[in-house]
């Protein structure tokens, strides 16, 4: 370009009456899509344009799928690029060789291809859902954890008190024993103190028994 071009600048609203294409900003910012090349963001915008010209004239096959039709030669004149590159650029947005934002279907000899535009968003839709789904999965996970360890306390609290109240039962058996014997011991030391007592009253009393028959001898005697 031999003479430098001179652009005015916008005012007010004047950029809104232009018709723009539109590159979907997932595109851009989103990391699954840095791979693709800025001519490949740019065809998918292009053929986004031509969805609404499908729809006005009911490009739709038996299953209701919205398609295009996008020849390679169109390409090559909108992007003003040679063929060879027009065929790298499709190829990074196809379903078969590529990351699948579009896919190619043959019509047979003399009719264009059908290319069906993939929607970007599912993408994103499905990672919502995934997150959604591990966040579930991690609560579901906390809660299972937390009844485990309630449960858990509440085993071990059953054991121990079993286990409290087995020990408490065999110390009475150890202690019913032992009780026995030291009231058995208590009885027969009651009863040696009984027969002491007993014989010394009878000792006492064959001791006056004696005396009194000493005394009425003497008197007889005299």
């Amino acid at each position: 370009m031999d003479e430098k071009l001179k652009f005015d600048y916008y005012y007010g609203i004047e950029a809104e009456q232009f018709s723009f294409y539109r590159v979907p900003r997932l595109l851009i910012k989103d990391k699954r899509f840095k791979e693709l090349s800025s001519d490949a963001k740019l065809l998918y915008g292009l053929m986004l344009d031509r969805m609404a010209l499908s729809m006005k004239n009911g490009w739709f096959d038996s299953e209701n799928r919205a398609y295009i039709h996008y020849t390679l030669e169109n390409i090559m004149e909108d992007l003003n690029c040679a063929k060879e590159k027009c065929s790298k650029i499709l190829a990074e947005l196809d379903s078969k060789k590529g990351i699948g934002l579009i896919e190619k279907k043959r019509q047979g000899l003399g009719k264009p291809d059908i290319i069906y535009v993939k929607n970007f968003a599912v993408v994103e839709a499905e990672e919502i859902t995934e997150t959604v789904a591990k966040s579930n999965i991690q609560k579901f996970e906390n809660q299972t954890s937390r009844s485990s360890e309630i449960e858990h306390q509440e085993i071990e609290k059953v054991e121990f008190v079993g286990d409290f109240e087995n020990r408490t039962s065999r110390s009475r058996e150890i202690e019913h024993p032992e009780v026995r014997k030291s009231n058995f011991k208590k009885s027969e030391n009651r009863t040696s103190r009984g027969s002491e007592i007993e014989l010394q009253e009878d000792r006492k009393s064959n001791f006056r028994r004696f005396g009194n028959r000493t005394s009425r001898g003497s008197k007889i005697e005299l």
